[in-house]
């Protein structure tokens, strides 16, 4: 905090971290020198080595500037911050002297939204964690005989992070970082409610490492004519630290399914919406949101059968029971509502089979996790109370969607689809 009495103008800088959500993925452990792809031989592996780093407490500084500065309201946190401000008697009576006023007035100046990121700092453990996702990469690329969405997949440095964020190559960079943060900034100004002179400008920054090991966004937007364009973003993070080493060494497999598979969900998305003669955005929201399970469920089945492989080749001290345990842990998070359905549909298809369903009729997938979900509840009416209840879906299996939803006014920003995993 500055106290500045000859300007009687008071700057608090009030860093207060949210709480700490950990989302329970996978984690793999190996030390392969070199830089080249491929897969590395089983005895340059350190399993212990690479697993003693991700439990390592994690690292929150130096958080570092990542891409573009959104300038909007986040409701939810505005409302945390004012009732800081009103539950802050000290502070309220610091602005009050520095006023001279008993009776302040005051406004909301700036919002804004920014990722930050803390890059990994130690050699040893991003030669490992590099190494590791070039290595799964691969693998996963040659056993699904899906195109390689990369450009590079490279350790942050930390230099022109801004450019790096934004600008197109050519295809997805991913970046390996140690750690993510959204950073919420708000500025007040209060002022005397008597005049319009001194002023006093408190800023408020939430930090929140929301323990997403892994994202990747796209972006749809619908105009006027209620025209849809999908923009996918340049760029995938993965975070090397977790609080279930199994979620890090997951996250490359996992995101690069999510990456090569988001076409064909954005595929189906615009097919759901151009069925309605005008759209909403509470509709929009419901659309996207199924669709990202459906996708969740594909992913999830995938991963449930390339991991143990990967776990054989580079994690052979691995249990392979700590695999399971993981996903059993998604089950309270929502979007996997259909990962159960979604695992047992890609063992039974296999993975090149289900692959080409995907590709060709997402939603013949999505019938059928409804179908499997229907006929396991049937089977075990205590199946309910065993897994995380599905929303009320939007599309029937067999028939056409009801025409149940209200209209409102298109939206008029963009729609973002992001995949935290």
């Amino acid at each position: 905090m500055r106290w500045s009495p000859k300007k009687a103008y008071l700057e608090a800088v009030i860093r207060r971290p949210s709480v700490k959500f950990m989302m329970t993925l996978m984690v793999v452990c190996l030390l392969w020198p070199g830089t080249s792809r491929g897969n590395p031989p089983v005895s340059l592996l350190d399993v212990d080595l690479f697993q003693a780093f991700i439990l390592k407490d994690d690292q929150r500084k130096p958080l570092v500037a990542f891409g573009d500065v959104q300038h909007r309201v986040d409701a939810s946190l505005s409302r945390e911050n004012r009732a800081y401000l009103g539950g802050n008697q000290a502070l309220m009576d610091k602005i009050r002297t520095a006023l001279a006023s008993d009776s302040l007035q005051w406004q909301l100046a700036r919002a804004s939204m920014r990722l930050m990121i803390v890059p990994e700092q130690r050699p040893a453990y991003a030669a490992l964690f590099e190494n590791y996702c070039q290595a799964a990469v691969d693998f996963v690329l040659a056993e699904t005989c899906l195109p390689n969405p990369y450009h590079a997949i490279t350790t942050f440095q930390g230099d022109d992070a801004r450019d790096l964020a934004t600008s197109a190559r050519g295809g997805v960079t991913a970046y390996l970082v140690h750690n993510i943060a959204d950073v919420y900034t708000e500025d007040y100004v209060f002022s005397a409610a008597e005049d319009s002179g001194p002023q006093v400008k408190i800023k408020l920054s939430n930090h929140n490492f929301n323990g997403e090991v892994g994202s990747y966004s796209s972006y749809m937007v619908v105009d006027d004519n209620q025209e849809m364009e999908f923009i996918r973003s340049s760029y995938t993070l993965w975070q090397n630290s977790a609080e279930d080493p199994l979620n890090v060494l997951i996250a490359p497999v996992e995101e690069t399914l999510h990456i090569a598979l988001r076409d064909f969900t954005e595929e189906a998305i615009a097919h759901r919406l151009a069925s309605r003669s005008d759209i909403s955005r509470p509709f929009i929201d419901q659309v996207v949101e199924e669709w990202l399970a459906v996708e969740e469920a594909a992913v999830g089945g995938l991963v449930r059968q390339l991991m143990p492989e990967i776990m054989s080749r580079f994690l052979t001290a691995w249990p392979r029971a700590d695999l399971d345990a993981t996903l059993e842990a998604r089950r309270t998070f929502d979007k996997y509502r259909y990962l159960d359905q979604g695992v047992r549909i890609v063992e039974e298809l296999g993975i090149e089979a289900f692959i080409d369903l995907y590709r060709q009729d997402p939603r013949a997938f999505r019938s059928m996790l409804i179908a499997t979900m229907a006929g396991a509840r049937a089977s075990d009416p205590r199946a309910a109370s065993q897994q995380a209840q599905a929303k009320p879906s939007i599309e029937s299996p067999s028939s056409p969607p009801a025409e149940s939803f209200p209209c409102e006014a298109i939206p008029s920003s963009p729609r973002t689809i992001r995949q935290p995993s």
